[in-house]
């Protein structure tokens, strides 16, 4: 049954708040920001199924974010892929910008900060897929996150037409015809994407399978002090610079992925209210970071603010 969140019955003053939370409700955690935000006009149509979910949403002009204190507060991983109805929109992540007119789609992903900009009386379809579902159809999917697919191309009308026409049709059909629908828009968003040549780097399927085994290690021994690029290449069998030149061509480094591994596992536990009890340095500590002024600088380089701030604020929005 899908579930509808409309500004229409809300007043005035209070509509921007509303759909604020309206949007983190249907989608994830995000920020929102508004020219103005009296009477504000928002309308979002979702409907989450078994592998997916499908949303049109419709409004004003502002602003949608997503940045790193939202990310710690979240455990799930998605894909999202917009894909523009009406009027145009601009969509950022990791330093890539897609702007998009009536037929683009572009894909970006909850675990990397991103921005979306809004005009007025826009209106598009969002896909939001488990990352896990989109990568074993799709293993290079991050590296063409914030990328347009032009709706005026071949493959781009026949994925963006393929997408509306299943979208409509899926309230009418029964439990198996929509989970094979539902794959089907999977594979029509991996088709689509794979269209997409001007990217100047690619990672195979064995390299890709290497780098979420590499990953997995990383993410099981985050706790041990000594885990560090050596020991992370020691235990895939090769040097830590052909491992190093593999994680190149998404843009990181071992060094990088551990680091951000350990800081999203403390901002989380900084997060959770349930866990006041114990110290910045003793949830630190926990992740591998022994050295607490090495790791109070990294951590306000990646969340601009220092770890006890961070705690303070994620208290203050609980």
């Amino acid at each position: 049954m899908p579930t509808r969140f409309s500004t229409r019955d809300v007043r005035d003053h209070e509509r921007f708040s509303y759909w604020r939370e309206a949007v983190c409700d249907a989608y994830v955690q995000l920020g929102c920001e508004c020219d103005g935000q009296d009477g504000f006009q928002g309308d979002i149509r979702l409907e989450r199924l078994s592998k997916l979910s499908l949303s049109r949403v419709s409004g004003n002009a502002h602003s949608v974010y997503r940045r790193g204190i939202d990310i710690a507060r979240s455990s799930d991983a998605f894909f999202l892929l917009s894909l523009q109805l009406k009027k145009r929109s601009r969509v950022t992540q990791h330093d890539r910008g897609a702007d998009l007119e009536t037929g683009d789609l572009v894909l970006y992903s909850s675990v990397d900060p991103y921005a979306l900009d809004l005009t007025d009386s826009f209106e598009q379809l969002v896909v939001q897929v488990p990352r896990g579902k989109l990568l074993t159809h799709l293993p290079a999917a991050d590296l063409l996150t914030g990328r347009r697919l032009s709706g005026k191309s071949a493959i781009g009308k026949v994925v963006g037409n393929g997408i509306r026409q299943i979208a409509d049709g899926l309230q009418y059909s029964d439990t198996p015809v929509q989970d094979h629908m539902q794959d089907a828009i999977i594979d029509l968003i991996a088709a689509g994407l794979a269209s997409v040549n001007d990217v100047a780097y690619e990672v195979s399927q064995p390299e890709q399978r290497l780098i979420s085994r590499t990953k997995a290690f990383i993410e099981a021994n985050l706790s041990d002090p000594g885990l560090d690029r050596n020991r992370v290449a020691a235990a895939m069998g090769m040097s830590v610079r052909r491992l190093n030149e593999i994680f190149s061509k998404e843009e990181t480094s071992l060094a990088a992925v551990i680091r951000e591994s350990r800081l999203q596992q403390i901002a989380r536990d900084l997060e959770d209210p349930r866990l006041l009890s114990q110290s910045v340095s003793e949830i630190a500590m926990r992740w591998g970071l022994n050295n607490f002024q090495h790791f109070s600088r990294i951590f306000k380089d990646r969340f601009g603010c220092a770890p006890r701030d961070y705690r303070a604020r994620a208290r203050l929005l609980n």
